[in-house]
């Protein structure tokens, strides 16, 4: 729904037809019960069209409005049609009640067919992974081993050229090796995994990077923490991405918090900073293969967690505030 509202012919549809149903509930001859019959089932239509078009806020707002709308010609008939009075009454939490589920059923389709597309591009990439491995990566080699040859045969600004070759094929290699990981991920080797032993792994490796940007990171683990059958190699990726995400969105003296909690049957792994947070139209695009805002950023990171974690029955959530931080949740079945 990039365009205005406004400017959607199914906002328009959904107005108009509201509109003409109440012109002429309130127009038909009062005591005829045939017509005040007929308008007030025919609301059904446009609940329906905005709960599809707009999924449940759509839904739930048209059916308040229909109810308002119709309550009053309810009041204004019920010494004259009784009866027909008192069954509408009973009509509008029927509004409320198609507007809800019908919108929250769209919302639900609407989900799956993001799925269905992001696997569909998913599988695309694949095919275009072989090909794409030796056409690239063996050019790129041969490419950084020239470079580094005459690197060590010049001097001066030649010398300065030589490295900024290097430098950059190996940005391109970065790439396509993401590219290739996504698109062809490695099968899991699931074994017993204790989530805070591998935080502290990713913790231990950032380290230098921790320090130099001046972050305070702080970890809270359970004492009696358990186990979650998962690939500790992969988990581990994860959360280096999430990580590293959350240090470079603070600034300098920021704060970052890593916790394991469990609850009931699953595991929840939070990375939590307190930096500048992702505007709301941002934050809708951060598993977009491709999307970054980052200089030098693949968009690749979130998308390769978020199919890992998948991929071990979980589920990846990032929630943000602007102007108060980020916070990413792992939750893992198992613990």
């Amino acid at each position: 729904m990039d365009r205005p509202l406004w400017r959607q012919p199914e906002f328009w549809t959904t107005v108009a037809a509201v509109v003409v149903l109440s012109v002429g509930h309130y127009t038909a001859p009062t005591h005829d019960p045939f017509w005040h019959d007929l308008f007030r089932r025919l609301y059904y239509l446009p609940i329906i069209l905005a709960a599809f078009r707009y999924g449940l806020s759509g839904g739930l707002v048209t059916s308040i409005l229909v109810s308002l709308l119709f309550l009053p010609h309810v009041l204004m008939t019920r010494a004259m049609l009784p009866r027909q009075a008192s069954e509408a009454v009973f009509e509008i939490p029927l509004y409320l009640i198609v507007g809800i589920v019908t919108g929250i059923l769209s919302d639900r389709q609407r989900k799956a067919n993001e799925s269905l597309r992001r696997a569909e591009r998913l599988r695309t990439l694949g095919e275009m992974a072989a090909g794409m491995a030796h056409e690239v990566k063996n050019p790129l080699a041969a490419i950084r081993s020239s470079a580094q040859i005459l690197a060590g045969h010049v001097s001066g600004k030649d010398a300065e050229f030589a490295g900024i070759v290097v430098s950059e094929v190996d940005r391109l290699n970065k790439v396509v090796n993401e590219f290739l990981e996504y698109a062809r991920p490695a099968p899991l080797k699931r074994e017993p995994v204790k989530l805070s032993a591998v935080l502290d792994s990713c913790l231990e490796l950032l380290a230098p990077v921790i320090k130099q940007a001046g972050v305070a990171v702080k970890r809270t683990y359970p004492s009696d923490e358990g186990t979650v059958d998962a690939d500790s190699a992969q988990l581990r990726q994860v959360f280096l991405n999430l990580i590293l995400n959350a240090i470079q969105a603070v600034e300098n003296q920021g704060s970052v918090e890593v916790s394991v909690r469990e609850s009931g049957r699953e595991t929840q792994v939070t990375v939590k900073d307190n930096g500048p947070g992702i505007p709301p139209d941002k934050l809708t695009s951060v598993f977009e293969p491709f999307y970054t805002t980052k200089p030098g950023g693949t968009g690749l990171g979130l998308p390769i967690a978020q199919r890992i974690v998948a991929e071990h029955g979980g589920r990846l959530v990032i929630e943000s505030t602007p102007g108060e931080g980020t916070t990413a949740t792992v939750i893992l079945p198992g613990g």
